[in-house]
């Protein structure tokens, strides 16, 4: 068996652009660099070279390497320590893998920040903009036989009350009529022909309504019986869907003489166009309150509340959807939180996945605020990922003790635990 004593020299090895001493061992007199040494450092080496001229290591007599596999040094001059290609490309391929995860976080977060700077401007105008419910429509405040009303000076003398719409969602067949029962509409002639193209719309989104049964019976499941003793009383009457019926049908033929005035008044066919459902702009909408006899001394028209989307923008709904609005706007900026900081959520299964992270103090203070807010979570998968000890303990105890997360998967694609609630 070959003895070793240690001595103080030491070889110069270069690996990749790294330079470093390793001290040389005397092994049988030979002043010898190991393998193993280098490895120590630099654990994908497997040969050495000098002048791009490989070294081979000593051997016996009969050509087998002599254990532990080793050079003989070359003080004074430098060694190169080489890897083979397998590893080195096996390396490459992890540090590509790696750059490529870093970019994908870094672009996802760029995409995040500037979603946010949009969102951002789309509320700052809204905001400033609409500050009125947008969606109404009227009809006649008591019944009207439609075949006594033969002139359109008459149309405009008929009673007729104004209703606002929550918009609690996109499609207008999920609306209902807002919990309010009404105002009256004092120059109804002025309302009606300023109103006229607008109003086009939104007596379609009611006649849509009426047809689902949305504008009969509110669509507020649950809703306090509070709210409900505000609402009108001929939108909860089913047995009104005829009467209903023939007053949009009224105000639908009102707004068609009003365009047929128009008309006969020799509008271009530009005006027409540009007056065939226009939206309001913040001015007009501000303004129809100086047609309403008895306005709320309240913030808002209709009790409704007005609340902005995660995408920056503004809806008038009720209060049971404000507060719905409310906690579904506060769940999206945790998802939108949880995805800056390089993690992924699937909200179809509720399952997060957090890949190759370095988790810091402030994500986890995010994470764990966010789960006792009722972040819905039923499985977290941790790969590979980083965390200090003292922020893992805090991150347990949150899912553990206060959260909704059903099983918690960490560890390498190699090694892995998991935790299930029951």
């Amino acid at each position: 068996m070959a003895q070793e004593t240690h001595n103080r020299k030491s070889q110069t090895v270069k690996f990749r652009d790294h330079i470093v001493d390793i001290q040389t061992v005397k092994i049988n007199d030979i002043e010898c660099l190991r393998l193993r040494d280098v490895q120590l450092r630099f654990d994908t080496v497997r040969a050495f070279q000098i002048d791009n001229v490989q070294q081979a290591f000593l051997h016996d007599e009969h050509g087998n390497d002599l254990e532990p596999l080793r050079i003989v040094a070359c003080i004074g001059q430098i060694v190169e320590a080489v890897e083979s290609m397998k590893d080195f490309s096996n390396d490459t391929h992890g540090q590509l893998v790696r750059i490529e995860g870093k970019i994908d976080r870094i672009d996802i977060n760029v995409q995040e920040i500037m979603r946010q700077i949009a969102n951002v401007m789309r509320q700052m105008y809204e905001l400033h903009e609409y500050t009125t419910p947008r969606y109404f429509f009227i009809l006649p405040a008591k019944h009207s036989d439609m075949m006594l009303i033969d002139a359109v000076q008459n149309w405009f003398h008929t009673h007729y009350k104004l209703y606002f719409l929550c918009e609690c969602s996109h499609d207008p067949k999920e609306m209902h009529v807002a919990p309010h029962e009404g105002y009256s509409i004092k120059r109804a002639r002025d309302f009606v022909v300023k109103y006229a193209p607008y109003l086009r719309t939104t007596i379609q989104i009611a006649q849509v309504l009426l047809s689902v049964g949305g504008l009969v019976i509110p669509q507020l499941e649950n809703v306090s019986k509070v709210i409900d003793d505000v609402i009108p009383s001929q939108f909860k009457n089913p047995k009104c869907y005829e009467d209903m019926k023939q007053q949009l049908q009224m105000v639908d033929d009102l707004l068609n003489k009003v365009d047929n005035q128009r008309n006969r008044a020799g509008a271009s066919i530009i005006s027409k166009q540009k007056l065939k459902g226009t939206p309001l702009q913040g001015t007009e909408l501000r303004e129809i309150q100086t047609y309403l006899e008895l306005v709320d001394d309240k913030r808002s028209l209709g009790n409704l509340y007005r609340i902005v989307t995660d995408d920056g923008y503004i809806r008038w709904v009720c209060h049971k959807h404000y507060d719905e609005a409310s906690y579904n706007n506060e769940m999206s900026k945790y998802i939108n939180e949880f995805k800056a900081m390089g993690g992924k959520f699937d909200e179809t299964t509720n399952e997060a996945l957090i890949n190759q992270v370095n988790i810091t103090k402030e994500n986890v203070e995010m994470m764990c605020k966010a789960l006792e807010k009722g972040f819905n979570i039923e499985k977290l998968i941790c790969r590979e990922c980083s965390i200090g000890e003292n922020d893992l303990k805090k991150l347990l105890d949150i899912i553990i003790n206060r959260s909704s997360i059903r099983c918690l998967n960490m560890g390498s694609k190699w090694s892995q635990s998991s935790i299930i609630k029951q």
